[in-house]
């Protein structure tokens, strides 16, 4: 995919969805010098060349039965890729998003639960079970600040 040019009315329309994806055209217009149809044109430009990946829907934790959140670290034997491992977690249920990092572990993962048995469960029988997991360290979320914005 050849990457797309994006000036400052394309940034202009990305900062404006980023935190409000449902917002029309007609909106978008309303604080950006361009016709909707303009916008329409380049948000359908900037999804074509993969700027805009997709959209989603935020749901509380709560009301999808989560109680536990966590990020965890997981370091790897030397042999085994993290491509490979990475995409082994990946598999999990519980896993939300996985990071290849630098630093004190190899892999960051985010992790979801509906409570500590499960949380335990997943912890003990999968990621540590995986092949090539060498050590976990767990950090429990306690407040998603970016949530809250």
């Amino acid at each position: 995919m050849t990457p797309i040019d994006i000036d400052t009315f394309d940034r202009a329309i990305l900062n404006a969805i980023k935190d409000n994806a449902r917002l029309s055209n007609l909106e978008l217009a309303e604080s950006i010098p361009l016709s909707h149809s303009a916008i329409s044109r380049r948000i359908k430009r900037m999804e074509q060349g993969q700027v805009i990946q997709g959209y989603r829907t935020v749901i509380s934790p709560e009301a999808r039965g989560i109680g536990i959140r966590a990020f965890v670290g997981v370091h790897r034997r030397q042999d085994v890729p993290a491509k490979s491992l990475v995409d082994t977690l990946m598999k999990l249920p519980n896993i939300t998003a996985c990071w290849i990092v630098s630093g004190d572990f190899d892999i960051m993962l985010e992790m979801e639960a509906e409570d500590m048995t499960t949380y335990s469960h997943v912890m003990l029988n999968d990621i540590q079970m995986a092949e090539g997991v060498t050590a976990t360290r767990s950090m429990f979320i306690l407040s998603d600040i970016r949530a809250e914005r």
